[in-house]
């Protein structure tokens, strides 16, 4: 997973859920920039459907965490590299609540979990290409 935050803050983030993932800081938003996510308008972030989710956490009994002056327009996605830095899966979110279904993601894993690299399920993008390319350089 990679953040915008400050180390300090996803330090902080990272030890209240212990998730079984590296986390990784990008305060200067270097991959944003690579994986082209922009940011998102009022009318994006206040969606019908995200408003319907925080709603829907809210009854669930899920508590707001406070991120401080984090910046809740900054656009989103969720992407999938294998280790050699090639792109498996894109996907830009467009507004906060526009996630591809964990089952997606789990199946595009099992995949590519060979000895032999499998094709992305759809075609990879010029824009793509260079995000997985600054990957690679990592």
């Amino acid at each position: 997973m990679i953040s915008f935050a400050e180390p300090e803050r996803l330090a902080q983030y990272e030890a209240q859920h212990q998730w079984p993932f590296v986390m990784l800081a990008d305060p200067k938003r270097t991959a944003y920039q690579a994986f082209a996510l922009k940011p998102l308008s009022w009318f994006q972030v206040f969606s019908p459907a995200t408003v319907k989710l925080y709603w829907r956490l809210r009854r669930e009994g899920k508590k707001r965490e406070d991120y401080g002056r984090d910046d809740i327009y900054q656009g989103g996605g969720d992407f999938l590299l294998d280790r050699a830095g090639n792109l498996l899966f894109a996907h830009r979110s467009k507004e906060p609540a526009d996630r591809p279904a964990a089952e997606i993601l789990l199946q595009i894993i099992d995949r590519n979990t060979g000895d032999r690299p499998v094709a992305p399920t759809r075609p990879i993008s010029s824009r793509d290409k260079a995000a997985s390319d600054v990957a690679r350089r990592r």
